[in-house]
């Protein structure tokens, strides 16, 4: 029991302690006034992210959560241990002191998920944590989707102070390494680098506003769209570089061109609600490609069938072959005429072979483009 007393007494002297060295520090103390005595405010900042993902990937909007670092020296908040009972450092509302202002430059919307305070220690070395999420907007280049990679910036800068006031400088080791990272299953975390940089102005002039840069270098993950994109807009980009070796006169082949011609327009939709401008992208051009070789198949076929079935009332029946041949039908003989294109009219399956050779090259080089990005 005399030890359980002697714990709560060194307990509650400690407090009045802390609480003392608060009073003492804080009395005459401005939370307005830079501590530049001694020149500008060597401020390092550092940004510990734990997970990133695209909150609205059309719209270019992405969300990053982690911790903002910051780390100064204020001369104003130095104390001898001695005289407040060994206390080493304490904590101080965040009002209540000097902190530099930085904020995130291209921001959307930053919202601070824990309410965070100032931890002082008796050298006067000052340091700052906050728990944030970022909304930002995201350049993204869409042109080798979904085989794409993006990289994105978060810029942090004060738009207060000056190099007059505050040197601001990335913390060495923090923002150098993704792989601790937590992402959405469409992304992947390659790189993640910080850089800094001044900008001047006329108005400022010697001296400028600092940023500090992360680059987020993202991989996407292309097995959530190989199945339900890549491959059904391969493989029906091939049907209709089918239809050329069908029958040139077939009137089937112009069913199989429009029923082709729908599910393109469903690839494109679907790629449509995915990226922002399908044009941009290497498969929406090639979508967009099968939509123009399809038509023109269907345009052939059409002219084809006009020929064969209805060209007796533009031409003469001397540019035909008529063929009559004897047919059985369930049992029952009849006569049956079939109308054959002359050799004259070869020439249009040779555009039909030479479409399929040339349509055929083109889908090739646009597919190697495409599944070139991969690495």
């Amino acid at each position: 029991m005399i030890m359980s007393f002697g714990i709560f007494g060194e307990t509650i002297s400690k407090t009045n302690s802390e609480t003392k060295l608060i009073a003492d520090l804080l009395a005459g103390y401005h939370p307005k006034v830079a501590p530049t005595d001694n020149g500008p405010v060597q401020v390092k900042m550092g940004f510990d992210m734990s997970y990133f993902d695209f909150i609205d990937e059309p719209k270019e909007l992405a969300i990053a959560h982690g911790f903002v670092y910051r780390g100064w020296n204020d001369h104003r908040l130095q104390w001898n241990e001695a005289d407040y009972n060994g206390t080493r450092r304490v904590n101080l509302d965040r009002n209540t002191v000097w902190v530099p202002h930085i904020q995130a430059a291209n921001s959307a919307k930053v919202t601070e998920l824990l309410e965070s305070q100032v931890l002082v220690f008796s050298t006067g070395r000052v340091r700052f944590y906050q728990s944030l999420q970022i909304e930002f907007l995201c350049d993204m280049d869409l042109t080798y989707f979904p085989y794409d990679k993006q990289s994105c910036n978060i810029e942090f800068g004060s738009s207060l102070y000056t190099t007059e006031h505050i040197n601001l400088t990335a913390s060495p080791n923090r923002g150098t390494n993704g792989s601790r990272v937590n992402s959405a299953k469409d992304f992947q975390i390659t790189t993640l680098d910080v850089q800094r940089s001044e900008k001047s102005f006329r108005f400022i002039a010697p001296y400028s506003f600092v940023d500090v840069t992360y680059t987020i270098g993202l991989k996407r993950v292309s097995s959530v769209y190989r199945a339900k994109l890549v491959v059904p807009s391969v493989l029906t980009s091939f049907l209709i570089l089918a239809t050329f070796l069908l029958p040139t006169a077939s009137k089937e082949k112009i069913t199989f061109c429009s029923n082709m011609f729908l599910c393109l327009l469903l690839l494109i939709a679907f790629l449509h609600t995915t990226v922002t401008s399908t044009v941009e992208t290497v498969l929406g051009q090639l979508l967009a490609f099968s939509l123009f070789v399809d038509f023109f198949a269907t345009i052939m076929a059409v002219v084809s069938y006009n020929i064969k079935n209805r060209g007796t009332s533009i031409l003469t029946r001397k540019d035909y072959g008529i063929m009559l041949q004897d047919t059985t039908m369930d049992g029952d003989s009849g006569m049956r005429a079939e109308k054959t294109l002359s050799p004259k009219f070869a020439w249009l399956r040779y555009i039909d072979v030479i479409s399929f050779i040339g349509f055929s090259i083109v889908f090739v080089i646009g597919l190697a483009a495409i599944l070139n990005q991969r690495e």
